[in-house]
């Protein structure tokens, strides 16, 4: 594909990509180059310069396309972030440039919501004991605190993306749904929602963490709520490492009071593979502990893929920007014949909008959208006429508060 002005477009892919999101960037006709080696600041500075969209995957503990990468990156039109965090990415240096940055944020979600359920049957079944005893060689055949899981109740703290399809699931393996969410939140099915918290931990056999990385939900769950449930029952976190206070879950576990955990996230948990991570819930009975791996399934990058990729790539077409984390989102609508399309991203101050609508009074605006976000400024105008020259973008590019300006 190329643009208005016949310039091919060029992706530069820093981590592999899923099949999915190739084939969006192929069916585009979009050149496809690879740097999957970890490059160092100044290597990116000079490999990012020739490219119109920069891709990463891979989840970073540091800054990987940092603030000097995307100011020097002067051909660079968006940047597509293929996991549910942008981490990697300085979005605010992006979004001071005109530069979009898309994420995946949700695309997780049934992954997530099948890993709960897979560790709740578990959990009832001792597996995870069970497997471990006959890798060591020891025949172990115990039915003794091994529970069906039809008929059990199901609390579910956070009934959001993931804590809903949990819900869903949850019934259909015969189980009791309740929840509980700061936000007022319609049940789905059957789910019951409860007044608090406590209300919720008394009543549920199994308790389904799925809360967001907010300061207030530090240690969510402390001693005082692990008293609170009920003797034998299980608690599951596949959601925000410091909800659970480990150390007091750790010793609820040792009582006897609970009857097991799973955790797919824990405190201090690197970003890295390590042989070395230590944790208080090591070696305790009815533990399952996973390296944060509720979204990692072929299913979830694949669907992250799409989902990425063609908002790139609708970007690009007619500018929208839904999806973008760094930009206002705005869902722009078919072309029409006979015009073009002009897209202007400026700093959101006072008199901004007369400027840039002084030099659109040359022509014939049909439709023109604009939304704010951040002190960034987003308009999609769309011209009647085919003659519009570079010019125009020369004239809007002269005004003191314009970040940057395209014609599609």
């Amino acid at each position: 594909m190329t643009t208005s002005f016949g310039r091919e477009i060029r992706v530069l892919l820093l981590d592999p990509l899923s099949e999915s999101a190739l084939k969006v960037f192929q069916g585009k006709n979009y050149i496809i180059d690879e740097a999957f080696e970890t490059l160092s600041e100044s290597e990116l500075v000079k490999k990012v310069a020739e490219y119109n969209i920069v891709c990463v995957r891979k989840e970073r503990d540091y800054v990987y396309i940092t603030d000097e990468v995307i100011r020097s990156a002067h051909r660079l039109w968006a940047i597509g972030v293929f996991s549910r965090f942008a981490k990697q990415v300085d979005v605010t240096a992006a979004q001071n440039m005109g530069i979009p940055v898309f994420n995946s944020p949700y695309q997780h979600q049934h992954s997530v919501a099948e890993l709960i359920i897979s560790f709740t049957v578990l959990l009832a079944r001792q597996i995870g004991d069970r497997s471990r005893e006959i890798h060591r060689g020891e025949w172990n055949k115990v039915s003794s605190n091994c529970y069906e899981v039809r008929g059990k109740v199901m609390g579910i703290v956070g009934y959001g993306h993931v804590g809903s399809q949990l819900g869903v699931s949850a019934e259909a393996l015969g189980m009791k749904v309740i929840f509980y969410d700061d936000v007022t939140m319609m049940p789905i099915g059957n789910a019951v929602p409860k007044d608090s918290l406590n209300d919720l931990l008394k009543e549920a056999d199994f308790v389904a963490i799925n809360i967001s990385a907010e300061k207030d939900n530090f240690h969510l769950i402390g001693k005082d709520q692990l008293a609170l449930m009920k003797k034998g029952s299980y608690i599951i976190n596949c959601s925000y490492h410091e909800a659970v206070d480990v150390d007091a879950l750790a010793e609820a576990l040792k009582s006897g009071h609970l009857g097991g955990a799973a955790l797919d996230c824990l405190p201090n948990q690197p970003s890295a593979p390590t042989p070395n991570f230590v944790s208080p819930l090591q070696n305790c009975k009815n533990v399952i502990l996973t390296p944060f791996i509720g979204d990692k399934t072929l299913e979830s990058y694949e669907r992250m893929g799409v989902e990425v990729a063609s908002a790139l790539a609708r970007y690009l077409e007619d500018g929208t920007t839904i999806g973008a984390v760094n930009f206002p989102n705005i869902a722009a609508w078919p072309q029409r014949p006979n015009t073009r399309r002009i897209v202007n991203m400026h700093r959101n101050v006072r008199g901004v909008l007369k400027e840039i609508d002084y030099i659109l009074s040359a022509y014939n605006v049909g439709k023109q959208v604009l939304d704010t976000k951040d002190g960034i400024g987003y308009l999609i105008a769309e011209v009647g006429t085919e003659n519009v020259t570079a010019e125009i973008v020369t004239q809007l590019a002269l005004l003191a508060n314009t970040i940057r300006t395209r014609i599609l």
